[in-house]
């Protein structure tokens, strides 16, 4: 887990044959990484990790920028001096790599994780890595994924001898089923029983797609985070931190530790609340999945990278926003409202200023505006009045083509399909129409009863 946090310094000019502890000398001077820098808190893990020599003295060798890979894949390796263990370690999400996880939910395998499979045996290859050698993967988040799949997919799996995913997600039924016919249910078993996940017990991209961690390797890390800072859930220097009460300043203060913190003995109200939520995405129809994930891998996307498009040129269709606005959106509202976990989510951000420390405010109200929730609805309602109206003008329009020419010219059955397109698009209005009167009532219920 040290070596995953030290990923996400982004330092890539570490020269080949350096310890950790060298590398954390140069950069002890650099604003990035000082007191206030944008990798402060990654540096004071390492920089106190590394006091104990196991770690300090891990030499770097075998960088992925160093062997022409692309910015995404971002892996590197770490050995001991007397080169008997490798750790094979991949950062997580890299600006372009966003689409490139909605993909690893759809589809059997991605671009970039066929790229961290070339790094990791090419790795194999030039370092000679043999079946005498200690062998361990590992990652966080995209990384857990890439981690993962290299572990399952590589031809060199009688050298690994564990995987470490931190955070990391799972992946697609198509890519779970390939794997069992390919090996057999005794080798699948075998590279799964490799596997082992390490997850905050807030995290909420561990959930994604479908897990083939064994439960029993699965551990869930304490991780104080402020409520306010919803990426802090994910970010694997959290489960380094300790979140004090400091009375001078009425808030909370982030200190961080060389050391993970204990392991608590169940998820979080967020985790539990995207574990489901995970479930239901999972389990649309392909075609509405694949558009709803390529959606929200695009705005996160643009939140956190400078790119428009995938790494590998991936790009959001209208289809695919169709997909989001249609099934997505109204999933999400009616999980959280509807669901017990999503009921338990809203309950502990009311209460509590960090879903890990529980300071409760003295008095706290929520309000919605059920006006706006029904007006809403009817709006929505009357844009399905509408498409009603133009159906049936188009179904009459194609009745009114001459018979002779129905069968004999494509324009009628594309004029049907049209009418039949904008059928199911109304009955979706209706639909999301009938969500937001729901979601009024249960307002105003929730306001009775308190």
């Amino acid at each position: 887990m040290i070596l995953d946090t030290y990923m996400y310094m982004d330092y890539r000019e570490a020269r080949e044959g350096a310890t950790i502890r060298q590398v954390l000398k140069e950069l002890e001077n650099h604003p990035d990484y000082g007191e206030g820098g944008i990798h402060h808190g990654e540096y004071t893990v390492l920089r106190k990790a590394a006091e104990n020599p196991q770690i300090g003295e891990l030499v770097i060798c075998c960088q992925s920028a160093d062997m022409g890979y692309d910015p995404g894949t971002a892996a590197c390796t770490f050995k001991t001096p007397g080169q008997e263990s490798y750790y094979m370690v991949y950062r997580g999400t890299g600006d372009g790599e966003w689409p490139d996880n909605g993909i690893g939910m759809t589809s059997p395998a991605t671009t970039q994780q066929e790229r961290a499979l070339s790094w990791f045996e090419e790795v194999v290859e030039a370092l000679e890595i043999g079946g005498q050698d200690h062998v361990v993967v590992t990652g966080h988040s995209k990384g857990g994924n890439k981690a993962q799949f290299v572990t399952m997919q590589t031809r060199y799996a009688d050298l690994v001898d564990v995987c470490y995913s931190v955070d990391g997600q799972g992946f697609s039924r198509s890519a779970i089923e390939g794997w069992k016919e390919r090996y057999g249910q005794e080798e699948y078993e075998k590279r799964r029983e490799k596997l082992y996940g390490i997850h905050g017990e807030n995290d909420y991209v561990s959930v994604l797609g479908n897990s083939i961690i064994p439960a029993e390797h699965i551990r869930y890390v304490k991780t104080p985070v402020e409520k306010n800072n919803f990426a802090g859930y994910h970010d694997i220097k959290y489960m380094f931190a300790s979140l004090l009460w400091d009375q001078a300043l009425g808030s909370y203060v982030t200190c961080f530790q060389g050391h993970k913190n204990s392991d608590t003995t169940e998820q979080g109200e967020l985790g539990r609340y995207a574990a489901a939520l995970s479930s239901d995405v999972m389990n649309l129809p392909p075609w509405q999945r694949d558009g709803c994930a390529a959606v929200i891998m695009q705005i996160m996307e643009a939140l956190g990278g400078e790119r428009k498009t995938g790494l590998n040129g991936e790009r959001v269709t209208l289809t695919d926003l169709r997909d989001f606005a249609f099934q997505g959106i109204p999933l999400i509202a009616e999980s959280l409202l509807k669901r017990e976990e999503g009921k338990q989510l809203l309950a502990a951000l009311l209460k509590k200023d960090s879903l890990t420390a529980g300071r409760i405010p003295a008095g706290f109200s929520l309000w919605a505006d059920r006006g706006r929730m029904l007006r809403q609805a009817g709006e929505l309602e009357e844009l399905a009045a509408g498409l009603e109206k133009i159906t049936g003008q188009i179904t009459e329009t194609a009745e009114d083509i001459p018979l002779y020419m129905k069968g004999y010219t494509g324009l009628y059955h594309s004029i049907k399909l049209s009418a039949r397109e904008l059928e199911k698009n109304r009955k979706d209005l209706l639909r999301m129409a009938g969500f937001w009167k729901e979601a009024a009532q249960s307002y105003q219920s929730w306001e009775r009863q308190e």
